[in-house]
């Protein structure tokens, strides 16, 4: 059974292209466009890894973590940004990780399996 990624981007071409290469890695992916849109598919879905943009609409990323740990969940989180790193600093805790954009889709998927191997 493969491992199951949700990816949440607003911009629709990070969106569609991380599907792509991590459809390509073998994964299962669920694209969604807001942090509202990741909230209610991890309330009905089991995911291995949750990837997602700190600033959406509707429900920025750093909210959606917050409210998957307040739930319980307890699936890895990375975060994806185009703030400059001194912005992002404070929410390091919130995330497994954090890439920066333009993100380099081998070297998050790569990552991805590190974290699938534990």
């Amino acid at each position: 059974m493969p491992k199951r990624i949700l990816i949440a981007d607003d911009q629709i071409a990070t969106r569609e292209a991380l599907s792509k290469f991590a459809t390509n890695q073998g994964y299962e992916v669920v694209a969604v466009s807001n942090g509202s849109e990741l909230l209610a598919h991890v309330e009905d879905e089991e995911f291995d890894v949750v990837i997602t943009d700190l600033v959406m609409p509707d429900l920025n990323g750093v909210s959606a973590a917050e409210i998957m740990k307040l739930h319980g969940a307890s699936v890895p989180v990375i975060a994806l940004t185009g703030l400059p790193p001194q912005d992002v600093n404070p929410y390091q805790d919130k995330f497994t990780r954090i890439y920066h954009k333009p993100v380099n889709a081998s070297e998050l998927m790569k990552y991805v399996g590190t974290l699938l191997r534990k």
